[in-house]
């Protein structure tokens, strides 16, 4: 019998064409589902590289995720500037530092936050060093932080004494005639504003017994003076500022003035300082936090519009002028043995007991000569985000 080959339907035919159809269609939207994951993946890992690149380009400021954990107090007064400038600009966190802001503690309290572990770093004035050594505690400052400038601008200067238009005093002799003792106000004792109003009266051969103090915090010092309660606020900027910019107030005295030897950037010296154990234990962060913290005070005083704006913001006033800061952070021994002198006329130290190298070390001596700020780093907005405002930045 001969085979007989039967021709497929037309059914069969059609349903064999839809499967290859389909399986075609598989192939296709599998591989364009391939390629572009393939596609994804290199794209994140190209923009995983560009990040990793960008955050790496600048050899004088390296970014890395902060893996250095730093705690300080930071007061809302005009010692925060570099603090807030720090975090706001993305200093801190470029880097490698974790700041961690314990918040407001009374400056006379601070040092002891620090010795007890609660901070790692402070900065204060060379008679805060001091009293720290004369406690027993051993600490060290690792670079210079507030100066005072040379060029004359009253503006810029660490502290200001002022008095009521309306009052008779402009000179120090006029607070003292007649017996009269002046009420005057300073913050706390213990520091700058108490040395060198002390520095102040001893240049004119006035003692503490010539004038009384009243501890009274600087943001409050212009009320107390307008209602007649002190004959003289010792302002810091930012207050400052604001009260000479209300009228009514004149300018007997500034911290350029009021050391013993008059030489000018004495005025406003300040140290940035932490603990022997914490600099012999961990040198690498305190390497790393300084030059994070000189950065933000060489940017504050390149932009000193910016850095007031932003200390003003801090602080709860509409204008201020921040400090001026030490370009190059070199600690200059004849400028602390002028603080040094001053507490020896006080009777607060023997004479000789302290030398200017007593306060600091040279082990990180090389950060003192970079004199030129890096911009403000902003390639990740999320860096730039600060506890202390409100979704809003300058």
């Amino acid at each position: 019998m001969s085979n007989i080959i039967k021709k497929p339907s037309n059914k069969l035919i059609l349903t064999t064409g839809i499967v290859v159809i389909i399986m075609v269609l598989l192939v296709f939207v599998t591989g364009c589902i391939q390629n572009k994951t393939d596609a994804t993946v290199n794209n994140v890992n190209s923009q995983a590289q560009g990040i990793d690149t960008a955050m790496k380009k600048d050899n004088q400021n390296p970014s890395r995720a902060p893996n250095i954990t730093i705690k300080a107090n930071v007061n809302k007064d005009c010692a925060g500037t570099p603090w807030y400038v720090g975090m706001q600009k993305g200093f801190f966190v470029a880097n490698g530092i974790d700041f961690q802001d314990k918040g407001h503690l009374d400056w006379s309290l601070q040092p002891t936050a620090l010795i007890s572990g609660q901070t790692n770093v402070a900065d204060g004035h060379p008679n805060t060093v001091i009293n720290l050594l004369e406690s027993g505690a051993k600490v060290k400052a690792v670079v210079q932080g507030g100066s005072e400038p040379f060029e004359g601008n009253i503006m810029k200067y660490h502290m200001h004494w002022i008095v009521l238009n309306s009052s008779s005093y402009h000179t120090i002799q006029d607070l003292v005639a007649n017996g009269h003792k002046p009420k005057i106000a300073i913050g706390a004792l213990g520091i700058c504003a108490d040395l060198e109003n002390n520095a102040w009266f001893l240049k004119h051969n006035l003692t503490k017994n010539d004038f009384e103090y009243t501890i009274i915090p600087d943001p409050q010092q212009e009320q107390a003076l307008r209602q007649g309660l002190i004959d003289v606020a010792v302002l810091h900027p930012p207050f400052y500022t604001a009260a000479e910019a209300h009228g009514g107030v004149r300018v007997i005295e500034t911290s350029y003035d009021t050391l013993l030897n008059k030489l000018g950037s004495a005025g406003g010296l300040s140290l940035l300082y932490f603990t022997d154990d914490f600099i012999k234990n961990h040198p690498n962060d305190v390497r790393a936090f300084t030059k994070a913290y000189k950065d933000a005070e060489r940017w504050s005083n390149d932009h000193p519009k910016e850095s007031g704006e932003l200390t003003a913001k801090n602080v709860g006033l509409t204008t201020a002028n921040s400090h001026y800061y030490s370009y190059s952070g070199a600690i200059n021994d004849s400028e602390i043995q002028q603080w040094i002198d001053v507490m020896v006329a006080n009777g607060e130290i023997p004479a000789g007991k302290y030398k200017p190298s007593d306060l600091y070390t040279t082990e990180f001596s090389d950060l003192w000569v970079n004199e030129t700020a890096p911009s403000p780093l902003s390639p990740y907005p999320q860096f730039e985000k600060s506890n202390y405002y409100d979704n809003s930045s300058i």
